[in-house]
């Protein structure tokens, strides 16, 4: 890409946030053919000015709800390959609970072309995406539309939950802490995915990098119960000590290798 004055460089950089995802400080670096320190300091000009958050490798922006289909936009390549992980990590043959997210969806594309799966889900798009009685089956938790995150919500997923067991759930993180765990936006996130964790027999977390450090009012899961984190790159190095020392099983494409920090003992 041609360089851009710093001005309209900044421009661009927040009209990358407005899709609502994070943006990492390498790939910045890259697509304005500048250095990253360049970038660095263009992002804490934005944070001051209100427009994002920094965290390790990049930044988030202040509010992350923009509507899925801009979602879908950011960090695509990365969350095809993040998919690909997690569809190679998740055992096929049994009952899969894969919730909301960008990237839960890319999970979904990769399981749809291997093997049928029984899948249930509070994404409809996610029964469109794995050809819902005619390649696999799909059962809808029922609930609220919600357009934004493309989602079912309310008592009735909940409900719908509380009746299974799941022998595998894909769980989407909103941020992840280096200390608490999985940290979620809303009250009501934190109960799906703290009640997602009970009913299921097994669990893979789906992240990418700039879900690292990104904040979130209430926590979900704690750290040494995360058992499994499917993710685009080698976390920073906070978390990867955290991540040893808590016995998380880390996925990550690397020349080909899957890092496995600590297998979970504990089945999860």
């Amino acid at each position: 890409m041609t360089k851009l004055p710093a001005a309209s460089r900044l421009q661009a950089i927040a009209d990358l946030l407005r899709t609502g995802e994070g943006i990492g400080i390498a790939a910045m670096a890259e697509r304005f053919s500048v250095t990253m320190e360049t970038i660095r300091r263009d992002l804490v000009i934005l944070e001051k000015e209100g427009l994002l958050t920094r965290v390790h490798g990049g930044a988030i922006p202040v509010s992350r709800a923009a509507p899925l289909p801009s979602r879908l936009a950011s960090l695509s390549a990365e969350k095809a390959v993040i998919g690909e992980l997690a569809a190679q990590t998740a055992a096929r043959d049994g009952w899969i609970f894969i919730t909301h997210g960008s990237t839960a969806l890319a999970v979904a594309k990769a399981l749809d072309d291997g093997p049928s799966v029984s899948v249930m889900t509070n994404m409809p798009v996610i029964a469109e995406v794995l050809q819902s009685g005619i390649k696999h089956r799909v059962t809808l938790t029922g609930g609220e539309y919600d357009y934004a995150n493309g989602a079912l919500m309310g008592e009735q997923v909940l409900e719908a939950i509380s009746e299974c067991l799941f022998d595998t759930a894909i769980i989407a993180a909103y941020g992840v802490d280096p200390v608490h765990g999985l940290v979620e936006s809303s009250k009501y996130l934190q109960r799906f995915k703290r009640l997602l964790f009970e009913r299921s027999r097994r669990r893979i977390f789906v992240a990418d990098h700039s879900k690292f450090g990104a904040s979130g009012a209430y926590v979900s899961v704690s750290l040494s119960d995360i058992g499994t984190i499917v993710t685009d790159e080698p976390p920073p190095a906070p978390f990867a000590d955290r991540f040893k020392d808590a016995g998380v099983r880390v996925v990550y494409p690397q020349k080909n290798e899957t890092n496995n920090m600590e297998e979970d003992t504990n089945g999860q």
